[in-house]
């Protein structure tokens, strides 16, 4: 499946095809020729690192340490 947008209008669609076509596809709104474009993908992230709650224990061992440090 690939997005094509109107060059013209802006109109978005997908249009399922082979790999190697390259099919003319012209807009249903207003005629024109719609260009392929990347579409829209989820990304996820798997591991340590990603999380925001990775990030925070870092910055809390950091508290601690400094506060630590100003208690001696």
């Amino acid at each position: 499946m690939y997005r094509y947008v109107c060059e013209e209008c802006g109109y978005e669609t997908t249009v399922m095809h082979g790999i190697n076509e390259s099919p003319e596809v012209t807009c249903e709104e207003c005629g024109a020729r719609m260009k392929r474009t990347i579409g829209r993908v989820g990304i996820i992230f798997k591991g340590s690192g990603f999380y925001i709650t990775d990030s925070r224990k870092s910055e809390r061992k950091k508290e601690t340490a400094t506060s630590s440090e100003k208690k001696d």
